[in-house]
């Protein structure tokens, strides 16, 4: 089933704007093929990107293991999140790390839509995608939205609703929300920091300004990067406080 949704949606990618050589090594690319990022990369470097999670992970955070059953890891059993669940739809290193970098610091917005069915094919390997009432992108503070020029969570989510339509051929039972959830306070760059320190960055960053369309919902966060994971433990939180019934998260990719 995913197999055949993943090729449905990534029909007519090839026929987009893309770039003709590889983001990563500079290369042409030839024949790209059904997978969502040939059309970015070239197939030696698409070679290094670890796919959907098949390895035994922690059901709480979805940290991976490298052998052995599903179970809860050390920082988990230590200090549980807020969140639900965690799932990711690649690991966090060599050509996605490199990827993501592109496309957020660089502004390689082709990257945009592949990137966004490999995040909807976790979506639908990982979750019963039935149970939320809303998504909801991690908002960007106001100063860096500015600077950056868009919310790289959003953009990995913005046709999701089509997704789903075109995978399933009904409307999909939840909606992206985008203004009932914000940053409130602009924090240091977390790159470098501890997962105390993240925290403590954090602290009342977010905020609900229509709590009432949060209270009793079951709400999926989505970011594309999830480190130690402060950031979306700091926004469920914050949902919870606002009545918010569940929060799980969704990441493009997991450290």
């Amino acid at each position: 089933m995913i197999k055949k949704l993943v090729k449905k949606t990534g029909t007519g990618i090839g026929k987009l704007v893309f770039p003709d050589k590889c983001l990563a090594c500079g290369k042409y690319i030839k024949n790209p093929t059904d997978t969502p990022l040939s059309v970015c990369f070239c197939h030696t470097c698409l070679g290094q990107a670890l796919p959907v999670f098949d390895h035994p992970f922690c059901p709480a955070c979805g940290r991976c293991f490298e052998s052995g059953p599903d179970h809860l890891c050390g920082a988990c059993l230590e200090t549980p999140m807020a969140l639900q669940r965690v799932r990711a739809a690649f690991m966090y290193k060599d050509l996605i790390q490199k990827a993501l970098g592109l496309f957020k610091y660089q502004s390689k917005l082709s990257l945009a839509r592949p990137f966004e069915r490999y995040l909807f094919q976790a979506f639908a390997t990982h979750f019963d995608m039935d149970r939320f009432h809303l998504i909801l992108p991690i908002p960007l503070h106001g100063s860096k939205a500015k600077k950056r020029g868009f919310n790289q969570s959003y953009f990995l989510v913005r046709h999701f609703p089509r997704l789903y339509r075109d995978a399933y051929d009904r409307s999909a039972p939840w909606r992206i929300d985008i203004s009932s959830f914000a940053r409130v306070r602009a924090t240091v760059s977390q790159t470098g920091l501890d997962h105390q320190a993240r925290k403590k960055n954090l602290t009342q960053a977010f905020a609900c300004p229509k709590p009432d369309r949060i209270k009793g919902k079951n709400i999926l966060l989505v970011d594309d990067v999830f480190t130690t994971g402060a950031t979306c433990d700091a926004a469920a939180r914050t949902l919870l406080a606002a009545g918010a019934a569940g929060v799980s998260a969704l990441v493009l990719a997991r450290a």
